[in-house]
């Protein structure tokens, strides 16, 4: 029930922004498929708009209730940072999924893929939850201003940092290691995968990594705050 409260919250606090979120998350990801359409381009554009679309979002939403003092009421009626968190990736999720499948089958017009349909909603589930677990951590971690510049350029730095629009095994033995700190590597190459008809456990384990990890710096974040 208190899930259900908080994603009413949620969605009532982002309605006046309905007109943006479309164009960025609908009208913008299906343009740049027509206009560029490859293998590489789309799963670039998934990646992007899985982990930057809920990490930014869920940053800066946790970081704007953290300033007003809406978390800590929550807090105080015994619906813990985490569920906030979850509830503000769930309005993402509904959001993400079907557009995810629009834009494969849009592709699928113009290149030909062969997708793991069950692979890739294990990727795309665990990428969601990493990127929120991430974005959750920021926005715990730093004041609001700090959180709206940050995630930008972060969101920078993870989208043309990392290989998303390449193949991991294109890039130069020296970029390999340090695009191994980048979350959206594990997202993009994980992603590559699925689209590809296969699945891979190593990059989904390292995606499962990657919520250990930044799950556990929350538990750190969440006992400082309280």
């Amino acid at each position: 029930m208190k899930f259900l409260v908080l994603v009413e919250l949620y969605i009532r606090q982002t309605r006046y922004f309905l007109a943006t979120s479309i164009f960025f998350l609908i009208f913008f990801p299906i343009a740049f498929i027509l206009n560029f359409p490859s293998y590489d381009t789309l799963v670039g554009t998934i990646t992007l708009f899985i982990s930057l679309d809920i990490f930014t979002s869920i940053s800066q939403q946790i970081s704007s209730m953290k300033t007003v003092g809406h978390l800590t009421i929550l807090y105080t009626f015994g619906s813990p940072k985490w569920l906030t968190g979850l509830s503000v990736s769930f309005t993402n999720m509904i959001i993400a999924i079907p557009l995810i499948v629009v834009l494969i089958f849009i592709a699928k017009e113009f290149i030909s893929i062969n997708v793991n349909w069950i692979g890739l909603f294990i990727s795309v589930i665990l990428s969601m939850i990493a990127s929120a677990i991430i974005g959750l951590d920021l926005g715990l971690a730093f004041k609001q201003r700090q959180v709206n510049e940050l995630s930008q350029v972060l969101g920078i730095g993870l989208s043309f940092f990392a290989p998303t629009f390449i193949s991991y095994y294109a890039l130069p033995l020296y970029f390999r290691i340090p695009s191994l700190l980048e979350p959206t590597t594990y997202i993009a190459q994980a992603l590559r995968y699925d689209l590809n008809g296969s699945f891979s456990i190593t990059w989904n384990l390292g995606i499962i990594a990657l919520i250990a990890i930044f799950g556990a710096l929350y538990l750190r974040l969440n006992g400082r705050s309280s």
